[in-house]
Formats: C-alpha cells, sequence, structure tokens
C-alpha cells in the first residue's frame, strides 16, 4: 500500500486519539464515553478525501481503542504510511533562497521529514525566519523577520497554545504600490508546530502572499 497519510492528517489522528482518552479519564457515562468515540472515528475519516478499502480498513479502529498500549501500537502501525516532506539538502535550499549570500542552513540530519507540513527554521543572529512548504507540488522559500512575543498565545497556523513569535513577511509590490508587509503569530519552534497542524489552509495562505 502506497503512502497516504499527510503529516496534517496524522496530527488529526493522534489529536482525536488524545481526546478519546481525556473525555474518558473524565466521565463514567458510557453513553457519553460512545458518543466521543464514535465522533472521534468520524472526524479522522472525514480528514480524507478518498480513501481505499485498504486505506479505509487501515485508520478504522480508532473507537475501539482503550489502552495505552493499544493507542501508541495503533499509531506507530501507521508510520510506514506516512507521506514524506521531500529530503530538501542544503544545495536545494541556498536554490530557494537565492538572494540571501550567507545562508543559515539548519540541521538536516536530525529532521523527521514525515513530520512535516513545513521546513521551517530561524537565523537568530539576524531575526529572520525561513519557510519551505509545497505549493502546486513545487517547493516555494519564504523569508521573513520576527520577534519573539513577551507572552504565550495562539498560533495562526496551528492553533497550539505556547511560546510564539510575531512573524512577518512582504509581498511583492505591484508598480503603484510600495512593499506591504503581513504578520502572524506563529509557534516559535516550528517543530513543535509541525506535531501539531491539522490544516494546511491557514500556511499557504500566510505564505502565498508572497
Amino acid at each position: 500500500m502506497e503512502q497516504f497519510i499527510s503529516n496534517e492528517q496524522f496530527n488529526v489522528i493522534k489529536s482525536q486519539i488524545i481526546g478519546m482518552q481525556r473525555q474518558a479519564n473524565v466521565t463514567s457515562d458510557e453513553g457519553v464515553k460512545t458518543a466521543v468515540k464514535e465522533a472521534a472515528e468520524a472526524k479522522v475519516h472525514d480528514s480524507f478525501e478518498q480513501l481505499t478499502p485498504d486505506q479505509e480498513q487501515l485508520i478504522s479502529g480508532v473507537a475501539a481503542l482503550e489502552t495505552e498500549e493499544e493507542r501508541t501500537k495503533f499509531l506507530m502501525d501507521l508510520t510506514p504510511y506516512r507521506k514524506s516532506f521531500p529530503e530538501v539538502t542544503p544545495a536545494d535550499l541556498r536554490g530557494l533562497f537565492p538572494k540571501v549570500k550567507k545562508l543559515h542552513i539548519p540541521d538536516l540530519e536530525s529532521v523527521d521529514f514525515r513530520a512535516l507540513t513545513y521546513l521551517g527554521w530561524k537565523d537568530i543572529g539576524q531575526s529572520k525566519q525561513y519557510f519551505v512548504y509545497m505549493k502546486n507540488g513545487e517547493l516555494k522559500g519564504v523569508q521573513g523577520r520576527y520577534v519573539i512575543s513577551a507572552r504565550k498565545g495562539i498560533c495562526s497556523l496551528c492553533n497550539r497554545y505556547g511560546d510564539v513569535a510575531l512573524t512577518s513577511i512582504q509581498n511583492k509590490p505591484r508598480e503603484s504600490e510600495g512593499l506591504k508587509s503581513y504578520g502572524q503569530y506563529i509557534c516559535y519552534d516550528s517543530k513543535e508546530c509541525n506535531q501539531s497542524i491539522q490544516d494546511s489552509s491557514q500556511l499557504e495562505a500566510f505564505l502565498g502572499q508572497v
């Protein structure tokens, strides 16, 4: 069976399993537990537009998970079917940011590309943020600047509450207009953001303005 589970879809599955267990821990009403389990299973299936019978069978069974061991095994069994972000090289990154003379390259050997919706990293010395994401089947690179927020907040890309930075990007000006900056509060740690993001639409909308 081919790889068919995106990072966002895997995060949906993981989130529903965690939420299902949390609800089970706070209620003894079997009717409520059953409803929560059925809703979790439905949300997992709704995250996929189309599934083959084999794929359908693979992701089914969320509602039947009872123990931590079962939940961990279920997620591990999905690992071989997770789609991977393109495994980019330093040369690929330099090609995506040709105008950056001294591009800070992240430690790519430590990256789990299956756990990426986007590749993000910071050049702390320059207060610069870099994003690499897929658009219409092609890798795109976007450069921005960031300012660390003094308070925790909600990430506009993954809706996670935690440490965020105000990240701004600039669009390409039209003939009659100057540069316009667009800013969003985004997780300071892109790894944590990628572990939480369940929908890439906000990422695409933000970076697509460049």
